[in-house]
């Protein structure tokens, strides 16, 4: 597999336009997709890490090139050793520079910038650190795009990471507005889960309608564990921004409320570190 990789990342590289780099991209994204559900992830040579690296930063962002290499890269980060080579590459360093450009990118290539970071990041505190400058962008993203549960999804498994087990991480996710954010997430997820619940649908629409609210549930999973993460840091605008937060009408979301009174909750056991 690895070889074959090789050689369609360097014939990518030698033909960066035209139909034959993208059947090179849908066959990148192919098998990022076959390692979804592989038993073992291959280990990477670092020639494939440099292509790869190479690709990506010379290929114009917008192109399905990019999309393609940064899933297979977020695959293959899956195993250790391979995350390993990706930091020792600087792959961190090119997320956070993707997503310097995130209003000119699509919104399949924003989710594998988010994917990446959340699996670089997933069990190194070193790499969360590194990770660090990523977080304002993550959460303009989430902003700028409050009508695409994807993205709502990806931003938030990105910030439950990038979150877990740093206070400074968490601090900055804070003030930048991620509590509000997060629960407005939650609340668009649940509303629009509750529409489809609602709704009649034919045979032929109820598959797309099941992977919609599976999406709902899994965008209202992940703002909860985002925000349990953040309401554990001690800094003291966990306070400010939790007081300050809209949960709308007390009474009308029971999974709303639920969230509010847990967090309030769990905030009451933290011990809050005064500048």
């Amino acid at each position: 597999m690895i070889d074959d990789i090789e050689a369609t990342l360097n014939r990518m590289l030698a033909f960066p336009s035209g139909a034959s780099s993208l059947d090179a991209a849908i066959n990148l994204q192919n098998i990022a997709l076959a390692l979804e559900v592989a038993e073992n992830i291959p280990l990477l040579t670092e020639t494939c890490m440099s292509l790869c690296v190479e690709l990506a930063e010379k290929t114009p962002l917008q192109v399905a090139t990019v999309h393609s290499v940064l899933s297979l890269l977020a695959r293959f980060c899956m195993r250790e050793e391979n995350r390993g080579l990706a930091t020792r590459f600087g792959v961190f360093s090119l997320c956070v520079l993707i997503l310097q450009d995130h209003k000119s990118l699509p919104e399949d290539t924003i989710f594998a910038v988010f994917d990446l970071i959340s699996t670089l990041c997933m069990n190194d505190g070193n790499v969360r650190r590194m990770l660090r400058p990523s977080i304002p962008y993550v959460i303009e993203v989430m902003k700028e795009s409050t009508s695409s549960l994807q993205l709502a999804f990806g931003g938030a498994v990105t910030l439950a990471t990038l979150t877990m087990l740093d206070a400074a991480n968490a601090t900055l996710a804070v003030e930048r507005g991620s509590v509000q954010l997060l629960i407005s997430s939650f609340i668009r997820a649940y509303d629009r889960k509750k529409q489809i619940d609602c709704q009649h649908t034919c045979h032929e629409s109820r598959g797309k309608k099941e992977e919609e609210r599976q999406l709902c549930e899994k965008v209202m999973h992940w703002s909860r564990d985002a925000l349990q993460k953040l309401v554990h840091s001690p800094s003291p605008a966990v306070d400010e921004k939790l007081e300050e937060a809209e949960f709308g009408k007390y009474g009308s979301r029971v999974e709303v409320d639920e969230l509010k009174w847990m967090l309030k909750f769990q905030r009451k056991k933290v011990s809050v570190s005064h500048p």
